[in-house]
């Protein structure tokens, strides 16, 4: 057994250095062998699921890392609370669910909604800019709050962002 998210840790921080094949290989491979000891591995494993479209994984791990503390999960929340894992939870929200990243330069993004949500949504500052991402079961909306235009990605398409003109796209679940 692993404590936390070694290895697909490193494939987190590494992502463009490893095809997809390679990814999924690695996490099937440990994620059953992770006990998630540490407070940051659910996370980094829900994320990591979310790439590789295990998004019943990816659900049930954010799911695990939001109620850490909560559930008691580790047996030592007498000894305090987990930061990591709050932010952790942030984290596989943004960069998990809604599939944030920066690729080439440019802000992209490839969401889905967990089949227990209705929706989500979430603020992102990003190079002067302010965003407003919302995502339900039919559609996600990017707004741009605050700053110049800006073009994104979203499903590999090219969009562009200007103030008061939200850009909509189909969401595929």
């Amino acid at each position: 057994m692993i404590k936390q998210a070694d290895v697909i840790q490193g494939l987190y921080f590494f992502p463009e250095k490893f095809d997809l094949d390679t990814i999924r290989r690695n996490f099937d491979f440990y994620e059953p062998r992770t006990v998630h000891e540490s407070s940051l591995s659910p996370s980094i494993h829900s994320i990591v699921a979310s790439w590789i479209d295990e998004h019943e994984k990816a659900y049930e791990l954010l799911i695990r890392a939001t109620r850490l503390d909560l559930d008691n999960y580790n047996a030592d929340t007498d000894e305090g609370i987990h930061l990591t894992s709050m932010a952790g939870s942030w984290t596989a929200i943004v960069e998990g669910l809604a599939g944030v990243a920066v690729r080439k330069d440019r802000l992209s993004f490839s969401p889905f909604i967990p089949t227990a949500w209705e929706s989500y949504s979430f603020k992102l500052a990003f190079r002067g800019r302010k965003l407003q991402i919302s995502v339900d079961k039919a559609q996600v909306t990017i707004a741009l709050l605050a700053g110049e235009p800006l073009l994104i990605n979203v499903y590999g398409q090219e969009l562009r962002l200007e103030f008061g003109n939200p850009s909509l796209s189909t969401l595929i679940v």
